[in-house]
């Protein structure tokens, strides 16, 4: 046996012999499988050739590194086997760290990156340091996107020895996805990192100055003969949660105490070859981390991102947004936040008020989703396809009305909710294009839901792609929609704030009463020189008034024309005082269909990482005068001036047990004293041991000249309020995490808020366009303003007639909360988990604005709240 395994050896070692170039080879496993214990004496392991050939990426480009280093691979017909060898000259500082799964820390580790389909595009990172603390991410867009919800399952080990380090994986086949023939080619990427030096050595080695990385990966050749793997995975899971609250005196729905057991699960089922089918019902979400709290004045939804794993893990190809991927700068910085799918969408709170009749309903936080479905995966010939399908519940709450009699209310419909997608890449990953197709539909079988869609289609297609020897890049999208609904539904959207087609002074679009449907377009094109010392990028983009995505999307303005140029230069080998240095100028404007100039802005930014690993930044902006569309929410445009805003911002080195970054911000208008200074300061501690440790401040002090309130219609005229805001606010977040095994770990967040505001003077929009700052408005004194305080009306007699013209409520605030959350997280086998979890929710509102957002920070740790606590238990079956 041994000598038919030597020969077998000798026959693989051959073709690398001859000069093949970023090839590793892998060794079918003949007899015993080697034992995964990290002690690399396997027979199996003396076969394989080792990859061994790397060289530096950090901190000398391409020179050779500091400590040799040795990879082989093996498999057998179900797991494929790797053995990593760390050589170190002193192993004694070997540095590993314990943390939570996923968890960044600064550590050695041994990466391994698998093309598994081979698309150039999609890749698998399995991350170890010699604690056996591990990270697993799915990559996609070719190095763009990474998506660390993405949890396999499968075996590894860890030592440290007389000669450096170890690691052993064992990979079942049915975690990775690929076709299974006579001969798999998996690419192949294989980094160490050496933190003391932060060192970073690369096989296949390729410039830190390039675009793309999967598509530069390596081979793994060898791999021969392995059948198609059964792909079956079941996750059900059962758990429980008590909360408790304040109890509302009359209120026969906020008793203070509430319990609940649920079901459900997920399955996870290969389809053919390429493609996986994930399936879940009655999803639980009750371990996902809480949203920070914010306070919005803005005409604008607040977007937070997803959590809930099921939404998050495969969902890369759903991912269509209104700028390109990959230099989502231009387009207002949002490129990963606007787009065709916002998967927070699906099981949002009920999005009408139930009709209590003048007595109270129940409080519904989220609609239930049914079930919801995805395929995803390679189809041949290049192509991934995706599907995603999901159906929520019709939703009704109970309620007692003003005479004490019982009933129900709908409060949202039954809704499905499906995104196709399409992408093919060619020229070994230079070329994607694709397509994709999201929509709504929406059961309206009850008069309270005339204020929705009927039904919501949007789609588009997308180009993207190198040339010039991988130094240019390009980007091109064009995108449509169409909404359908009842007549009040369509008034809605046209006077929402993405578009405010009731504004009286335009008219390129118009708010039309008797509409039943919407449609509009958008695009987007972008080049780039991305390599090089000098670079640069140009973008336009555009979105007509009737373009409409946020039935599933996510969409904050329309009615835009905005042009973008930049110019970089870069030092990137190290110097005297820099390791990397980069100077950016852009230009951007920004115009709305009706020729309106919204925006003009100049920006230039200086960046710079110092030798010892420390970095900082300056940059320096001009915001010229422009026409602000949306300030008087449906008003007319209103002409803003000029501002300067600068910051300054840095990090110390990563690296160290406490490291430290802060940044500061000053903005100020021409000639109107507004303006505002942000802080934020943030300190890690990473003590030895197990735990670590992140206190982040961020500080805001803010004089709004222009800060919209409300607007009331007396007559023929319009009134639009505005008051000079002096906002103060304050912000603390505490992450702990202690990690008691590479399988048990303990996580605590919490974050007190304060937020005060007071707005004093106030005033009336007058002659928005006026030349002269001052003639645009119209102060309100006292003879027209009264503000009794606390929680009465603010009383305008606009006339001074002696008679109250409208009212509205104070809008001074001070707000404190105080959210928390404890999780403790056990695998205690392998894919199977239990979660015991507290989550804590205290609040206190009112409009006496009075003190500082420091007083204000304690009074949410006395504030009346709620608490949660929880207990999931998840097991997997991998049949």
């Amino acid at each position: 046996m041994r000598a038919a395994t030597l020969l077998i050896a000798l026959t693989t070692l051959a073709p690398l012999a001859a000069g093949a170039q970023d090839a590793a080879r892998a060794v079918r496993v003949q007899g015993t499988p080697p034992t995964i214990d990290g002690v690399l004496d396997d027979d199996a392991w003396r076969y394989a050739p080792p990859v061994k050939d790397f060289l530096q990426r950090n901190p000398v480009e391409g020179a050779a590194p500091s400590e040799s280093t040795e990879v082989r691979f093996v498999y057998s017909d179900r797991d494929l086997y790797v053995a990593f060898r760390g050589y170190d000259r002193e192993p004694g500082r070997v540095y590993g760290r314990l943390v939570r799964r996923d968890q960044r820390t600064a550590a050695d580790y041994f990466t391994l990156f698998i093309d598994s389909f081979h698309d150039r595009r999609t890749a698998f990172e399995f991350s170890i340091n010699p604690s056996g603390a591990r990270r697993d991410v799915f990559i996609y867009d070719d190095g763009g996107g990474r998506d660390d919800s993405w949890d396999p399952v499968y075996d590894w080990a860890t030592r440290t020895d007389s000669l450096g380090w170890t690691v052993e994986l064992r990979i079942p086949f049915s975690q990775l996805r690929f076709s299974g023939t006579e001969s798999v080619v998996f690419g192949v990427r294989i980094r160490r990192s050496i933190n003391r030096r932060n060192e970073e050595q690369n096989w296949p080695f390729f410039p830190r100055d390039q675009a793309g990385e999967v598509s530069r990966y390596g081979e793994l050749v060898g791999l021969s003969d392995v059948p198609t793997p059964r792909r079956m995975e079941l996750l059900p899971y059962t758990a429980g949660s008590a909360a408790f609250s304040p109890a509302v005196l009359g209120d026969p729905f906020a008793t203070g105490e509430e319990a609940s057991v649920r079901m459900g699960g997920d399955l996870k089922l290969g389809v053919g070859s390429g493609l996986t089918l994930d399936l879940t019902a009655n999803p639980d979400f009750g371990q996902v981390e809480a949203d920070p709290a914010v306070v919005n004045l803005s005409a604008f939804e607040t977007f937070f991102p997803e959590k809930r794993p099921f939404f998050i893990e495969g969902t890369n190809l759903f991912q269509f947004g209104m700028t390109p991927p990959e230099r989502n700068e231009f387009g207002g910085g949002r490129g990963d936040e606007e787009g065709l799918v916002y998967t927070r969408r699906i099981g949002r709170a009920p999005q009408t008020d139930a009709d209590d009749g003048g007595g109270y309903a129940e409080d519904l936080r989220q609609t239930t989703i049914l079930g919801a479905a995805k395929l995803t995966g390679q189809a041949g010939k290049g192509w991934a396809l995706g599907l995603a399908q999901a159906l929520t519940a019709r939703e009704t709450v109970r309620i007692v009305d003003s005479l004490g009699a019982d009933g129900r209310a709908p409060v949202e419909p039954l809704t499905s909710y499906t995104a196709i997608r399409a992408q093919r890449t060619l020229r070994r990953g230079r070329l994607t294009y694709g397509a994709m197709l999201a929509g709504v539909v929406r059961d309206l079988n009850d008069p309270a839901f005339d204020e929705l869609h009927t039904r919501a289609f949007s789609g588009g297609v997308d180009v993207h792609g190198r040339f010039g020897g991988d130094r240019f890049v390009y980007d091109v999208a064009l995108l449509g929609s169409r909404v359908e609904g009842p007549v009040d539904a369509l008034i809605r959207t046209q006077r929402r704030s993405a578009r405010y087609f009731q504004r009286p002074d335009q008219t390129h679009a118009r708010l039309d009463s008797s509409r039943t449907a919407l449609d509009g377009f958008a695009a987007y094109a972008h080049l780039a020189k991305a390599v090089g010392f000098a670079t640069w990028n140009l973008f336009y983009g555009t979105r007509s008034p009737g373009f409409d995505i946020n039935d599933l999307g996510f969409l904050r303005q329309t009615d835009l024309h905005v042009q973008a140029v930049e110019a970089e230069l870069r030092w990137l080998t190290p110097g005297s005082v820099f390791r990397e240095f980069e100077w950016r100028v852009e230009e951007r404007a920004e115009f709305t269909y009706g020729g309106e100039r919204t925006r003009t802005t100049l920006e230039t930014r200086l960046s710079g990482d110092f030798l010892n690993y420390w970095n900082l930044n300056l940059n320096v902006e001009r915001a010229f005068p422009a026409l602000a569309t949306r300030l008087l929410r449906g008003g007319p445009a209103l002409r803003e001036p000029g501002a300067w805003e600068w910051r300054l911002g840095g990090r110390t080195d990563f690296r160290r047990p406490v490291s430290i970054n802060g940044g500061v911000t000053r903005e100020w208008e021409d000639g109107t004293g507004a303006g505002q200074w942000r802080a934020n300061a943030g300190v890690r501690l990473r003590p030895p041991g197990s735990v670590s440790l992140s206190l982040d401040g961020r500080a805001t002090w803010e004089t709004n000249d222009r800060q919209y309130i409300t607007q009331e219609t007396v007559g023929d005229s319009t009134y639009y309020v505005f008051g000079r805001l002096e906002r103060r606010e304050l912000s603390v977040t505490l992450r702990a995490d202690l990690a008691l095994s590479p399988k048990l770990s303990f996580e605590f967040y919490a974050q007190p808020f304060a937020s005060v505001g007071r707005y004093a003077p106030l005033k009336l929009a007058a002659d928005p366009k006026a030349q002269r700052y001052a003639d645009r408005f119209d102060g309100l004194d006292v003879d027209r303003a009264t503000r009794p305080g606390g929680d009465a009306d603010v009383s305008l007699d606009v006339d001074r007639d002696g008679r109250t013209d409208f009212t509205f409520d104070e809008p001074d605030f001070r707000l404190a909360s105080l959210r928390t959350s404890a999780v403790l997280r056990w695998e205690f086998r392998p894919g199977s988990t239990l979660f015991l979890v507290w989550q804590q929710d205290r609040r206190d509102e009112t409009t006496l604005a009075t003190g500082s957002p420091f007083g204000a920070i304690g009074d949410g740790f006395s504030a009346e709240g709620t608490n949660v606590f929880a207990m999931k238990i998840a097991y997997w079956l991998g049949l």
